[in-house]
This record gives C-alpha cells, structure tokens and sequence, in this order.
C-alpha cells in the first residue's frame, strides 16, 4: 500500500474528513487532499504525523514472498519464505473455503477446533491473499501439534521449518523479557539468568547481542 492511499485508509477507519484531520495534525485540507490522491508526496515525518493524530504508528512489516511448489502426487502449494501476524479482529474473521466433500463451508475462527480446520485447509488449498488475510504466525504455532498430523508428509516438511523458527523467536522474546525483568527483581537468582543467557546463546546470540538486548 503506497503512502497516500495509507493516509486515505487511516483516515476513513477513524470515521473523519479531510478537514478533521488537517486540523489535528497541522496540515492544510488542499495538501492533505493532494497526499490521498498521490498528486504529492509526504516526507516520513510528515505521514508520521499525521498517522500519530489519527492514533496509529507507522511500523515496519516482513515482506514475504511465495513460491509454488509443485507436489509428488500433482497437487501445487504456495509457500512463504517466513511467517507473519494479522492483528485481531482480523485474525478470526471467517474463511468462506471448501469442506472435504468440496461443498462452500464458511469457518469460524473463534472455535479454536473449526479454526485448526481452516488452517488445514489454508495451508493446503488456500490462494495468496487468503493465506495473507487468514493465517497467524502466532495461532498457526498455537495450532501445529494438532495441524501437522493431518498434512501430507510433503506438505508438513514444507512448513514445519516455518513453524519452528516463529516459535523459537517467541520464546526468545519471553527469555530477553525475563532477564530485564530479572535485573530489576531480585528474586530471579544468579544461576537462572546465568542459564537463561545461555540458552540464547545456544540459539546463535553472541555474548555481546545478549548485553546489548538487554540495555
């Protein structure tokens, strides 16, 4: 999504004019106007000040990318070359998909059951844009002991290297997260930070890259 039309979507989900957000964010209704139709361009300071009126940050987000594996037994699968997260409502808006005898079937995603089916079906059937708006790293994660089972060994083999490596960040992220909390909590002793570095240390981190996450 290019910059102006980012500033146009922000804007109408806030349910404000053009004229509203001119006024909050210091910016003339003619230039605001010309930064939703793409006729100008908006620094980054600019558009960050704009987001930040309307309550949102301008943030970075993985680019993936997909390719097409053609399957032993003829069936074709879009892979990604990572995981990413779809915010919520989003993540468990329903899926209007296909069930096993090939009849419309919509999913609901708030049944964690119904929502391991859809994923099931996702990663074997799904397009693009439904694995874009459908699947969560974090769910998918949550899911996989009772999603993999069901896949075709080719199938699982693709994805599992995805699964694992999103799993294993997020516990990095609990680890770094209990280490500053044990710098300021004397209860975590000596001994369990000393273990907590080392484990991540084992998945890669240098002594220095723990010191300077820990700052």
């Amino acid at each position: 999504m290019d910059r102006h039309s980012l500033l146009e979507v922000a804007r109408v989900a806030r349910g404000l004019t053009q004229e509203a957000v001119a006024r909050r964010s210091g910016t003339s209704q003619p230039t605001l106007s010309a930064y939703e139709r793409g006729t100008k361009s908006p620094t980054l300071a600019v558009a960050e000040r704009i987001l930040h009126s309307l309550g949102f940050d301008l943030g970075l987000q993985p680019r993936v990318t997909f390719r097409e594996v053609h399957g032993e037994r003829g069936g074709t699968y879009l892979v990604p070359d990572q995981l990413w997260r779809v915010d919520p409502p989003a993540c468990f808006a329903p899926i209007d998909g296909l069930d096993a005898s090939g009849e419309p079937r919509r999913f609901n995603l708030l049944d964690r059951d119904i929502r391991i089916e859809s994923y099931i079906w996702l990663l074997r059937r799904g397009d693009e844009a439904q694995l874009f708006k459908h699947l969560d790293a974090a769910l998918l994660v949550d899911a996989w002991p009772a999603v993999a089972p069901r896949l075709s060994p080719e199938l699982r083999g693709l994805w599992a290297p995805l699964v694992y490596a999103a799993g294993e960040a997020a516990i990095d992220r609990l680890l770094i997260a209990s280490l500053r909390a044990g710098a300021r909590d004397p209860a975590l002793s000596p001994r369990r930070r000393k273990n907590l570095v080392e484990r991540l240390k084992s998945r890669g981190l240098s002594a220095e890259d723990v010191r300077r996450l820990l700052r």
